[in-house]
């Protein structure tokens, strides 16, 4: 009876143990850091006065679009000069032009951002860091532009079946009976978020198997679906069911049909 409680007592004593070391290696980013990268923090009364605000939104914008531009106007509201230095993006796809370098008091300066889409499928909010004689080291001014990229028309109408945001070349599959057979079925994820494609085993008729390439794939991607169809030996099949399982609709709405030709 003892030996037993003295095992109770170690478990738990090693489970507690285990427990301290995993959350020992978890590192925990404070809510200071967390408020800074969200809310950065620049220049206390810096007077560098943005008109039309510091948010710039470029809308729902097509991944073959033309470049997003803006003009921004800002006015020096100090009683000396403010001479910018230097701007830094967050991202490449956001470019800024500094079009007045020196403003003097009460003067107004000019810079012109521009936006590239390609490649950047999905909601997105980038940054642009003004930083001015008044601080090396923290930023006078941050600009935001935000905005969704989108597939193009032109791009999505290269495949025209829809399984959801699953975007699919064809989906008229025909397979020859009693042989075991692969296909490749060109696809596209018009959505923003990442997809990780497979056969529904519960509905999918047995036989059928799938699976995609890349294993995940990301918003604005193309891809493939690799379908394989290997027949049960004495069973006879007209059509075979094949449900992707990663897409959230209802069955009948991620099924593709396979028909089975002599």
């Amino acid at each position: 009876m003892c030996s037993r409680v003295v095992i109770s007592v170690l478990s738990v004593v090693f489970a507690l143990l285990a427990s301290a070391e995993t959350l020992a290696q978890i590192k925990i980013i404070p809510q200071t850091k967390l408020d800074s990268v969200a809310n950065p923090r620049t220049v206390a009364d810096a007077k560098m006065t943005f008109a039309d605000g510091v948010k710039f939104s470029v809308g729902n914008i097509g991944e073959d679009a033309a470049e997003w531009g803006r003009s921004v106007k800002w006015r020096n509201d100090r009683t000396e000069t403010i001479v910018v230095t230097t701007v830094k993006s967050s991202c490449s796809c956001l470019k800024a032009e500094v079009v007045d370098k020196v403003v003097k008091s009460g003067r107004e300066g000019e810079i012109k951002l521009t936006y590239n889409p390609k490649g950047h499928m999905g909601a997105f909010e980038q940054r642009v860091y003004i930083y001015t004689n008044l601080s090396q080291s923290v930023p006078t001014a941050v600009l935001y532009v935000v905005g969704r990229v989108v597939a193009s028309a032109s791009h999505a109408s290269e495949y025209p079946y829809h399984r959801g945001m699953l975007r699919l070349r064809q989906d008229n599959l025909q397979v020859e009976a009693g042989r075991e057979q692969t296909m490749r079925v060109a696809c596209f994820n018009a959505g923003t978020r990442a997809m990780r494609l497979r056969e529904d085993t519960l509905l999918s008729t047995r036989g059928v198997t799938m699976r995609s390439e890349p294993e995940v794939l990301a918003g604005g991607a193309e891809g493939d679906l690799i379908i394989t169809y290997s027949p049960t030996k004495g069973v006879k099949e007209q059509s075979l069911r094949l449900y992707i399982m990663g897409l959230t609709l209802p069955p009948r709405e991620r099924m593709i049909l396979l028909n089975v030709v002599k």
